[in-house]
């Protein structure tokens, strides 16, 4: 028995540093759990559609090839509409980062696009109500033909101005929008959402392209039960590495994403590695690298 308790032992011994390794990727992935309240508890960029740029990415901006962790949202989302007054910023501009089912499907795949503004169906009039224009200056925003800081009873168009980092027009065509509602029989409330690199160049200023244009994204204002949750935590760069084994990896892919995911998974190994061998080689000459730290906690125990 004692035999075999010792060539366990030593066995561990050798292999504790890929122990070790699975050990933190475990408590790592565990630790996201917890956090997000959600499985999966992170998500893959797998486009250009959130990029603040055409050919570069930027930490604090969610690139193609970064994950994301998200968090349930309980009902909470809150709109570029809703934070611009307060100054309430996630990944680069006003509102948050939704992760959210198109059409409520879960065989879609879902979209991590910004929420912008909040639509609410008005049963009686056949149109639309945005209380949270209310909050926002006047020169932030238009309602087409109506008086100024007329928020309710709205069916042709509402425009909010100097959205985003190309200081485009979000232009959203209630008109169009409402035709949509009473060809399909909709009557429900829901978040206009948009990509922050969805945008156009027409007729000498830039214009947003959100997603209730297309068909092919999600034509309807989304539910709340189709949110899955809300951006927090950007891990940039990792999520290349299930792109690139898919087959799936864009050509609008920035060359520093690459480069910086090469450097980072070199680290990853490089410094573990050296770590190892520089503590063998010290024991070797009979030198404990830990003594220092182990003396520290023996005096706090005692």
């Amino acid at each position: 028995m004692s035999e075999l308790t010792g060539k366990i032992g030593g066995a561990v011994k050798r292999n504790r540093g890929p122990i070790a390794a699975v050990l933190i990727v475990v408590l790592l992935f565990g630790g996201m759990v917890a956090y997000s309240g959600l499985w999966p508890p992170v998500y893959v960029v797998e486009s250009a559609s959130m990029q603040h740029s055409d050919d570069r990415s930027a930490l604090g901006i969610l690139d193609t090839g970064d994950l994301v962790i998200i968090k349930g949202s309980n009902g909470g989302v809150r709109t570029y509409v809703e934070c611009f007054s307060d100054g309430d910023q996630s990944f680069g501009d006003y509102g948050e980062v939704i992760v959210y089912k198109r059409y409520g499907r879960s065989d879609l795949t879902p979209i991590i696009h910004r929420a912008m503004l909040r639509l609410e169906y008005n049963t009686t009039s056949a149109s639309f109500d945005v209380p949270s224009l209310a909050e926002l200056p006047e020169w932030k925003w238009g309602n087409g033909a109506y008086e100024d800081g007329r928020w309710w009873d709205l069916d042709t168009v509402v425009e909010i101005y100097d959205v985003g980092y190309l200081s485009a027009t979000l232009r959203v065509n209630l008109a169009d929008l409402l035709s949509y509602y009473s060809n399909a029989g909709l009557s429900h409330d829901g978040i206009i959402t948009m990509g922050d690199h969805n945008v156009a160049y027409s007729s000498g200023e830039w214009v947003g392209i959100y997603d209730q244009t297309s068909s092919a994204i999600c034509r309807s204002p989304v539910k709340e039960e189709w949110i899955v949750g809300e951006a927090r935590i950007e891990l940039p760069w990792l999520g290349l590495i299930k792109l690139w084994v898919n087959g799936n990896l864009p050509e609008s892919t920035p060359d520093n994403s690459k480069t910086d995911l090469i450097i980072l998974v070199a680290l990853l190994i490089t410094v573990p590695l050296a770590f190892d061998i520089t503590s063998s080689i010290l024991r070797k000459k009979g030198i404990d690298p830990w003594a220092r730290l182990k003396g520290r906690l023996r005096r706090k125990k005692d």
